[in-house]
């Protein structure tokens, strides 16, 4: 579209043998104290102490980015599930908003909302963290096998509004 910044991420595995693997695109944004994310997801991974995933939960109602978040007022570092592949952020007190489209299998979305920082992470990713070592299916963690020579990729577009 003209006007978004389009980023196609892709893979190639040569190897002989299956290999796990998951991927993804990190984004930083400004982070206001009115600037809110809003995002369909279906499902939460709760954390530990390491802020690796532990356990499926519903979304809370206070971190919840189906009703609109505001990064400045919920500290998040966690996992969604479920995830539509489009999030809207907006900067109210700016005038302007991005909408972050991703294609599949990058169908978890990464909330980082540092307390006190002027910035967040809303990062489209293919799994969770830690998938490898956890014992779930594959449609709660992501964890992909790429078979040999088997190609995957997925396209990111953001696409800003003024006004």
């Amino acid at each position: 579209s003209r006007g978004a910044l389009s980023i196609r991420l892709s893979m190639r595995y040569l190897s002989a043998s299956p290999m796990p693997m998951g991927f993804g695109l990190h984004p930083y944004f400004p982070a206001t104290q009115l600037t809110r994310i809003t995002a369909d997801v279906a499902g939460m991974w709760e954390t530990d102490a390491e802020v690796l995933p532990t356990r499926l939960v519903p979304v809370p109602a206070s971190a919840n980015p189906v009703a609109g978040l505001v990064p400045a007022q919920v500290p998040l570092d966690t996992v969604f599930t479920g995830w539509s592949g489009s999030a809207r952020i907006e900067w109210p007190e700016r005038g302007g908003s991005l909408v972050m489209s991703a294609e599949r299998p990058l169908s978890f979305l990464t909330l980082y909302t540092p307390p006190g920082e002027p910035y967040f992470c809303a990062e489209p990713v293919s799994n969770i963290t830690n998938a490898f070592n956890l014992t779930h299916g594959p449609d709660d963690t992501g964890l992909i096998i790429l078979a040999p020579g088997a190609k995957i990729a997925a396209r990111v577009q953001f696409t800003p509004t003024i006004g």
